[in-house]
C-alpha cells in the first residue's frame, strides 16, 4: 500500500489523519472548498480543514467491513458509537463480558437451554420420520414448545403463529417447510425464502419467527433478528443493512453480514457463537434507547 499526502482527497477515498492514528481508517464523504467531511471508524464524522491537515490517502483503498457497507445517513448523527465505545458500554453493563455470571444469568443460559431443546426435538433424526408418517401436528407442537421456551418472540407474534397453525393444511405446509429449512439439501437462500413465504401465507411472516429456529439450532451460522433492536444497533454502528419489513433472503444476508462484522470486532471478548453476538446487539441498542430517553 502506498500513501499520498496533501492532495488527492476526493469523495470515496480511504484516508488516515496523520496526527490522529487512534481514529483509524476514514472515508471521505464530502469535499467542499478546503474542507472535507471524513468518517473515521473509531471517531465518527469529522470536518477536516485541508489547509491545515494533510490527510494520508491510502492506495489502493483498503477494504473495511464497516466502510464497505457504510450508512451515510447515520454517520453524521450523534448516535454513532465506535465498536470500542460499544464494547466499553457492554463491559460496564456486564462485568466479565460474555463469561461473567451476570451475563450468563440474564442473557445466555436460557437461550442455551432453548438451543438444547431445539436440537433435541427438532433434530433431523426426529423430524424426518414425523414428516414421513404425516405427524404434522406433532411437529407444530414441538415448534411451539421451542418458541415458548424464550421471550425472544413477542407474545402477539407467538399468538399469530399459533393461530396460523390451527388448520390441518397449514400444519402440513409448515411442518414440511420447517424440516426443509433446518435440514434440507438444497441451498440455504431457497430454503429460507420458502419458509418465509409459508409464514407470510399463515399471517405469521415476521422476522422473529423466520429466524428463530435456524438461530437456535445453528447459532454458529444464523442470527436472530428482532427488527427494532437490529436496526438501532446497525444505526449506532453506521452499518447499512437495507432492512425490509418482510423477511426475505437478500435482507437476511445483509443482516448476517452485520452480525459477522460484529463477531469479528468482538474477538477480544471471545464470543462463542451468535447467541453472544445477538446479546451484544440487544445490549447496545437498549443502551442507545436509554441515552435517547435521558436527553429528551
Amino acid at each position: 500500500m502506498t500513501v499520498t499526502t496533501g492532495h488527492g482527497v476526493t469523495v470515496g477515498k480511504r484516508v488516515r489523519h496523520p496526527a490522529r492514528p487512534e481514529w483509524g481508517i476514514g472515508q471521505v464523504l464530502d469535499v467542499e472548498s478546503a474542507k472535507a467531511e471524513v468518517f473515521f471508524v473509531e471517531a465518527g464524522s469529522k470536518l477536516i480543514s485541508l489547509r491545515h491537515v494533510s490527510l494520508a490517502v491510502l492506495h489502493p483503498p483498503p477494504s473495511h467491513p464497516l466502510l464497505d457497507r457504510i450508512d451515510t445517513d447515520a454517520v453524521g448523527g450523534s448516535g454513532y458509537r465506535s465498536i470500542s465505545q460499544s464494547i466499553e458500554g457492554f463491559l460496564e453493563a456486564y462485568d466479565g463480558g460474555f463469561y461473567g455470571a451476570d451475563y450468563l444469568r440474564r442473557e445466555r443460559n436460557y437461550k442455551v437451554e432453548a438451543h438444547d431443546l431445539a436440537t433435541t426435538i427438532l433434530a433431523r433424526a426426529e423430524l424426518e420420520p414425523l414428516v414421513a408418517s404425516g405427524a404434522f401436528a406433532e411437529i407444530c407442537h414441538r415448534a411451539m414448545r421451542v418458541v415458548n421456551k424464550t421471550n425472544l418472540i413477542f407474545p402477539n407474534e407467538k399468538m399469530a403463529l399459533k393461530d396460523g397453525l390451527k388448520p390441518a393444511g397449514s400444519q402440513r405446509v409448515f411442518a414440511v417447510a420447517l424440516r426443509e429449512l433446518l435440514h434440507g439439501e438444497d441451498d440455504v437462500p431457497s430454503r429460507f425464502q420458502r419458509f418465509a413465504a409459508v409464514l407470510g401465507n399463515m399471517g405469521a411472516g415476521k422476522w422473529t419467527v423466520a429466524t428463530y429456529f435456524p438461530f437456535l439450532l445453528f447459532p454458529d451460522e444464523h442470527q436472530f433478528i428482532k427488527p427494532t433492536y437490529t436496526k438501532n444497533a446497525a444505526t449506532i454502528c453506521a452499518f447499512e443493512i437495507g432492512y425490509t419489513p418482510r423477511p426475505d433472503w437478500p435482507a437476511y444476508e445483509r443482516m448476517l453480514r452485520f452480525s459477522n462484522y460484529l463477531k469479528s470486532e468482538l474477538a477480544p471478548l471471545k464470543p462463542r457463537d451468535n447467541i453472544d453476538v445477538q446479546s451484544f446487539i440487544w445490549a447496545i441498542a437498549q443502551a442507545w434507547v436509554t441515552r435517547v430517553r435521558r436527553t429528551t
